[in-house]
């Protein structure tokens, strides 16, 4: 009997090197892995065969299309910095709701209510349409 294979979101799939090589890709467009390299070694020593097999990882799991053009192979990204953030933000808010529900939601009305109050307002809006609409519309 097989264990059934987990569907991963983004963010649960990069790690903090990944996530610092794909922001180099997303930043610089399309890249060898040279131009990531030069981009890391700005900000610590980091070797050049981790970047390479780095970025070999990331097209593995589909976040970079890999071109094999000569002399270097040629990286670009297939997930946007938006989608990645979306995925990111989504898994931890759906985990954080499964397992924390009332500090989680008290905690996000908090923080909201700081930045804006007019997005509580635009909340309290949506919660009285979703109730209105009844369950499961």
């Amino acid at each position: 009997m097989t264990a059934a294979r987990r569907k991963h979101t983004l963010a649960e799939v990069l790690g903090p090197l990944e996530a610092e090589i794909m922001d180099a890709v997303w930043d610089q467009g399309e890249v060898t892995v040279r131009d990531v390299h030069q981009s890391l070694r700005k900000l610590r020593p980091i070797a050049y065969t981790t970047v390479m097999t780095t970025l070999g990882r990331l097209a593995d799991k589909g976040f970079v299309r890999r071109v094999e053009d000569q002399p270097a192979h040629r990286y670009s990204a297939l997930v946007t910095r938006d989608q990645y953030a979306r995925s990111t933000v989504k898994s931890v808010v759906d985990w954080l709701v499964k397992h924390f529900p009332d500090p989680a939601v008290a905690y996000f009305v908090d923080r909201v209510e700081a930045e804006d109050e007019d997005v509580i307002e635009r909340l309290q809006e949506a919660i009285e349409a979703r109730k209105a609409k009844g369950p499961g519309e």
